[in-house]
């Protein structure tokens, strides 16, 4: 990693920080007037107008509890100052107004505890080690936007009562948001997290942006809450992502998120959202999900997890850029889910089906019905019957050779495709016929005539067939021997046949 020009030069100042003599330094090509960190800390303890440094480097700890330091009345301006060594205003006050712009804190900044009564920025600032601002208090807004904080960097269980701007900025390690309550506004908008990204327990009473925010490595954001409506369009997490148990009280827009790595949303709940566009390319975990509308015109890679969710419209169409809403060997999970209404077409979702049991078939039952249902209630006829074929199908695969049921679906499927085919059902019954024929004609001896006649015909075998199976008027062929068993195992055949002819062809018309 190549070393920030701002940290070498702190390297090569050290030593003229020690000799008093010298009034000014050169950093950059920029100079710098040299104040001692004594002397700021006595004018910060004793101002009553405003402080503001331009230009200025700062020599030594600024170390505000063992000065005794704990209220600063006056405004307190930087611009362009450069810290040398750690600052600390621990559990200090500030009552007027704290604005940095281009500060750089070459060893770090902490003001844990510390509390704002005005405004506060550090905009377009740098701290070359932690950033800590542990259960500080912004009572009005608070600017980092633009910075650049090598971190690690704490804002844990912070409050931030008006706006709060990090547009832009860039978190060089782990970042903490852990527990911090964000009143006002929130800007994230293109941010950079090159290390763990933590908000749990974050919580947003206010609009919230993460547009363009890109996450390095995991990005967790467990048991949230916007209050507001938050967007996250066109972000992108290169980590694993986790909104588990995360709450969006309003409108949240996830549009054209990449989701490089495994995207958790169990148990969170929405109000509305919108998936549109985005790309999970792994997998896809929205188990135990509650919503009012969850809109998933988006792209799935790998699988989509909806089992033990309960949702009110479940929008699965794809997205305008793709002519499929998941990837060839994707897999839907539906256990146990719940739509009131649900808008896709079988063609996206057929053969996707899947349960964490690959073996068993009764865990996909329920959610091939509810499909099922809900393509029948929007009078899309043909795709239940679709649903309901590859139901079958699944079941007659997962049923041994030794089992009847499996001889049975078999058989259905052959002659009827589960009863949907009337055609086939028909085609099959003519075949039947076609097939006894033969066995009558290739059996000596089996028919005879009322005449005497022992020869049959081809055509007197199938107009006797045709006879054994539907049983019609008296035919001048009649069976002898165990031919006899044979006909009468046809003619329950025939009736079997015709049966369920007429209820296939009663259930297509209907």
């Amino acid at each position: 990693m190549v070393t920030p020009l701002w940290a070498l030069c702190c390297l090569l100042l050290i030593p003229l920080g020690a000799r008093a003599e010298r009034a000014d330094t050169t950093i950059a090509d920029q100079t710098y007037a040299l104040l001692p960190a004594a002397d700021l800390l006595s004018r910060l303890q004793r101002a009553e107008g405003p402080i503001h440094l331009r230009t200025t480097a700062v020599v030594g700890p600024l170390y505000a509890p063992t000065a005794g330091l704990d209220t600063v009345r006056a405004a307190f301006h930087l611009d362009d100052v450069f810290f040398f060594d750690e600052v600390t205003l621990n559990n200090v006050v500030f009552l007027g107004p704290v604005q940095g712009e281009r500060t750089t804190f070459a060893n770090g900044l902490s003001l844990i505890n510390a509390r704002f009564h005005s405004t506060f920025g550090l905009r377009a600032s740098r701290s070359g080690k932690h950033l800590n601002f542990k259960e500080a208090v912004f009572l009005t807004d608070a600017d980092f936007a633009d910075g650049d904080f090598v971190g690690p960097n704490s804002f844990i269980n912070a409050r931030f009562a008006d706006a709060a701007r990090f547009a832009r900025t860039r978190f060089g390690t782990a970042a903490y948001f852990e527990g911090t309550h964000f009143t006002g506004q929130t800007d994230f908008a293109d941010a950079r997290f090159a290390g763990v990204a933590s908000f749990k327990d974050a919580r947003w009473n206010g609009p919230a942006s993460f547009a363009g925010t890109r996450f390095a490595e995991r990005a967790l954001f467990w048991r949230i809450q916007f209050l507001g409506a938050v967007d996250f369009a066109a972000a992108r997490a290169d980590g694993e992502v986790s909104f588990s148990r995360a709450t969006f009280a309003d409108q949240a827009h996830f549009a054209d998120f990449t989701f490089a790595q495994a995207a958790h949303f169990t148990n969170a709940t929405f109000a509305r959202v919108n998936f549109g566009g985005s790309y999970f390319r792994k997998e896809a975990d929205f188990s135990g999900v509650q919503a009012q509308t969850l809109r998933f015109n988006a792209f799935f890679n790998r699988s989509l997890d909806l089992s033990r969710a309960a949702i009110g419209t479940l929008d699965l169409h794809p997205s305008v850029q793709t002519d499929s809403t998941f990837a060839e060997s994707a897999q839907l999970y539906l256990q146990q889910a719940y739509f009131d209404r649900l808008r896709v077409r079988w063609a996206h979702v057929r053969h996707r089906l899947a349960t964490a049991d690959s073996v068993s078939f009764a865990a996909l039952d329920p959610a091939y019905n509810s499909l099922r249902h809900h393509f029948l209630a929007q009078g899309l006829k043909d795709d239940a019957v679709a649903c309901e074929i590859e139901r079958l199908d699944r079941q007659r695969r997962a049923l041994s050779w030794a089992t009847p049921q499996r001889w049975a679906l078999e058989l259905w499927n052959l002659c009827s495709r589960y009863g949907t085919s009337p055609l086939q059902l028909i085609l099959c019954i003519l075949g039947s016929i076609l097939l006894w024929a033969l066995i009558y004609r290739l059996i000596p001896s089996t028919l005879r005539s009322a005449n005497g006649d022992e020869h049959p015909t081809f055509a007197d075998c199938i107009g006797f067939s045709i006879h054994a199976f539907t049983r019609t008027d008296p035919y001048p062929w009649y069976a002898t021997g165990k031919l006899k068993l044979l006909a009468t195992f046809q003619t329950l055949l025939g009736w079997a046949s015709i049966g369920l002819l007429l209820a296939v062809i009663l259930a297509h018309l209907l």
